[in-house]
């Protein structure tokens, strides 16, 4: 059943069209003129409205507006004279869903009204459909700006102490993603510095971040060497999330202060970047082990090293983010383009160091970033 307008100043149509839809088991109002018509839209909503398009004062194009105006998804029929086709597909044009030429076949009529009641309905559930779909995605922004925030408060702060300084850049691709560190120091001249690289982007990857990250702290103080950390979490990663598919690069140090040892062990992760201020040389520190979460590995298959660290020298760690970063031209930024944008500042304080490279890396891509970056810039005073 329909709500439905009929207006036509000639009697004998309105109340033959008006019998006709009410048999039809539609609500019929009739109005005898254009005046009448806007004071019942002004009332009421319709579902269509069947109007003759020449009355005085108030035509049916007037009504048509009005109509349009009241509820954009009333449908309009139009009816006119043989002669008026022309104005009859103007108002087509102005958002009328069909005409019917006088005198009104009764069969042609009733057709056109099924039509148009039909195009209502499809056009009304389009809209309820669409409105479901902008509440979705207004629930999924906000879970998305939780996200954020959430994943946010886990960036550690930049650490400073009167022998070491660490700077920590995080630029996830979509506000939320795979990359993560830890930074841990044990107030007893013990430094963990561990970066973390999962699999994929958005709110999967950061609920995967909220998980893992937790497992790290708690892991980091127990103190374990790099190597121990690693196997520990790959075992715990293989366990607790079986079957997902979901695996992760690593890079851990344990830096002692007190004996100037830096310990390292990465796991399928881009080489760290050691500066020596000794022989203004960068050394590469490679990873040793596979990727985790792929299978249980015995702790003897983990590897580590050590190095010898000095005053002046400064330690990088960063995510496949920033070396896969693409160029204007399409090439990648690799491991000697980030080189060559450390060399220039990598004798200031750790903050300028990653404050710069971000900055050069955004001028030299000029495109947006496809993957999360994540930056840690160690420095030893």
């Amino acid at each position: 059943m329909a709500s439905i307008l009929v207006v036509d100043d000639e009697q004998a149509i309105r109340v033959l069209l008006s019998e006709v839809l009410t048999k039809d088991g539609h609500r019929v109002t009739a109005a005898a003129d254009g005046e009448g018509a806007m004071a019942e839209l002004q009332a009421a909503n319709f579902d269509l409205v069947v109007s003759d398009l020449h009355m005085r004062q108030v035509d049916g194009i007037d009504v048509l507006k009005a109509a349009k105006t009241q509820q954009e998804y009333t449908e309009v029929l139009i009816l006119t004279g043989g002669g008026t086709i022309a104005s009859a597909v103007e108002a087509m044009r102005l958002g009328a869903f069909d005409y019917l030429t006088k005198p009104v076949d009764l069969e042609e009529f009733r057709l056109k009204v099924r039509q148009a009641l039909k195009h209502h309905a499809m056009r009304l559930q389009i809209e309820v459909q669409r409105q479901e779909i902008q509440a979705h995605q207004e629930m999924i922004a906000r879970d998305l700006k939780l996200a954020a925030q959430v994943q946010q408060s886990l960036v550690p702060r930049p650490f400073l102490h009167p022998r070491l300084e660490v700077d920590v850049r995080h630029l996830p691709m979509i506000g939320v993603g795979g990359d993560f560190s830890d930074i841990y120091f044990n107030n007893n001249e013990l430094l963990y510095l561990s970066l973390v690289d999962v699999t994929g982007h958005g709110i999967s990857a950061a609920l995967l971040v909220n998980r893992l990250s937790s497992e790290i702290h708690r892991l980091v103080r127990e103190h374990p060497q790099p190597n121990v950390l690693l196997c520990h979490f790959n075992d715990f990663v293989v366990e607790a999330f079986a079957g997902t598919g979901m695996f992760l690069t690593m890079f851990t140090c344990l830096l002692d202060l007190s004996r100037g040892h830096l310990t390292y062990s990465g796991s399928a992760h881009p080489a760290a970047i050691l500066w020596r201020q000794g022989t203004k040389n960068f050394e590469r520190l490679d990873s040793q082990n596979p990727i985790i979460g792929f299978d249980h590995m015995p702790l003897k298959q983990f590897k580590q090293a050590t190095v010898q660290i000095f005053p002046g020298d400064k330690l990088i760690l960063y995510t496949d983010g920033i070396i896969e970063a693409e160029g204007a031209s399409g090439g990648q930024l690799g491991i000697r383009g980030l080189l060559g944008m450390l060399k220039p500042v990598i004798m200031h304080p750790a903050e300028e160091i990653g404050a710069s490279v971000l900055e050069r890396l955004k001028t030299w891509s000029r495109k947006p970033i496809r993957d999360d970056i994540y930056l840690l810039t160690a420095g030893v005073k």
